[in-house]
């Protein structure tokens, strides 16, 4: 089995994770990290035994030989050094989301197409057996025709700080950093429906305004830029209406959970950041003349690392193989293109605004 040797483009706290499951599976190595503050990027080479670091990833793209690269910059930051690595020749394995603007994400998947190399986004949950078994259901028909989904990822008071809370790093808030998760597994178990209309509220009240409490994630986050909390209503071409609702800083327990609803069949699911009442998957539906309530059984919940495994698995496993992109980028353009319509109908003062998907071809 050929090794497939892969670059780092940044080596903050994401690139780490993904070093340490790098390091703990065969047939992937890192061959060289790249990071504008170059003492990071020692750093970091130091702790896993990366023998070659630079502080301008386009070198690395000149001097190294690597197959792809893992883009761990902050998410405002993800176009230009995958745009550079896919001209180089390079597959891409890009960190959610795909980028801040839909527009920047769709120059990414534009030009993963022209240069037939993989564009991946890291998207954890599609590697659960949750998410894995949820979308079977829903291809073998289970459901019949869904009408109407909700999908969740929220948090109490777990505003992260740091480069999420500024605009020229982000770009959006909980939309994007946990929001994402709940709409790329809703979209994926649905079979990826073209979104055309968003009308949603935004807010980040409690982290501008609200002091220090014990259970807070950060002591002050009042210097929050973005959302840290968010609902819309999605209308999409084939009739299905979804409820997406996500939150970094709430007085609530939870905002409720992710189901979908259809003509034959119900489906919860609850899996890490996208949540429902516990960890697990259950089908409600009417069989042998009563309510019957499956549940599925042996889905222990996966630890985060082992995930971060078969995500970087699954990626080497394309390069090698020459096969397409374990997770397609147009679906994942998707999640931006509604993410930028709860952006603008909010600005818009929740006034329902269409939405249209990029050209990429």
């Amino acid at each position: 089995m050929r090794t497939i040797r892969v670059g780092l483009i940044g080596s903050g706290g994401i690139a780490q994770t993904h070093c340490r499951a790098i390091s703990e599976v065969e047939g992937i190595e890192i061959a060289a990290v790249s990071d504008i503050v170059v003492e990071k990027a020692q750093k970091t080479a130091a702790q896993f035994g990366i023998p070659a670091v630079y502080s301008d990833y386009n070198k690395m793209l000149q001097e190294t030989d690597i197959d792809g690269v893992i883009v761990c910059t902050p998410t405002a930051l993800h176009a230009a050094p995958t745009i550079a690595a896919l001209k180089a020749g390079k597959h891409v394995l890009a960190e959610k989301p795909m980028e801040a603007t839909l527009d920047a994400a769709a120059e990414m998947v534009r030009t993963a197409h022209a240069t037939g190399k993989i564009l991946m986004v890291a998207l954890k949950l599609r590697f659960s057996p949750q998410v894995i078994t949820a979308r079977r259901v829903v291809t073998e028909g289970t459901l019949g025709d869904i009408y109407y989904a909700e999908c969740v990822a929220d948090r109490r008071r777990g505003n992260p700080g740091g480069s999420f809370v500024r605009k020229d790093t982000a770009g959006f808030g909980a939309a994007a950093d946990i929001g994402v998760y709940a709409l790329d597994t809703a979209l994926y178990i649905m079979g990826h429906p073209k979104p055309i209309s968003v009308s949603a509220i935004t807010s980040n009240y409690l982290s501008k305004n609200n002091p220090a409490v014990l259970g807070a994630w950060n002591p002050d986050v009042t210097n929050t830029e973005v959302e840290d909390f968010g609902v819309a209503w999605v209308r999409f071409e084939n009739g299905i209406r979804m409820v997406f609702k996500t939150s970094w800083c709430m007085h609530m327990d939870s905002l409720g959970g992710t189901f979908f609803l259809g003509t034959k069949a119900g489906l919860r699911i609850g899996v890490s950041e996208v949540k429902g009442p516990e960890e697990g998957l259950w089908v409600y539906r009417d069989e042998f003349g009563t309510l019957t309530n499956t549940s599925a059984l042996f889905m222990r919940p996966l630890q985060g690392i082992e995930l971060f495994k078969r995500e970087n698995l699954a990626f080497a496993d394309a390069i090698r193989e020459g096969k397409p992109s374990p997770i397609d980028p147009d679906g994942m353009l998707l999640t931006n293109v509604i993410i930028q319509g709860v952006i603008d109908s909010s600005a818009a003062g929740g006034k329902e605004v269409a939405v249209t998907v990029p050209d990429v071809h």
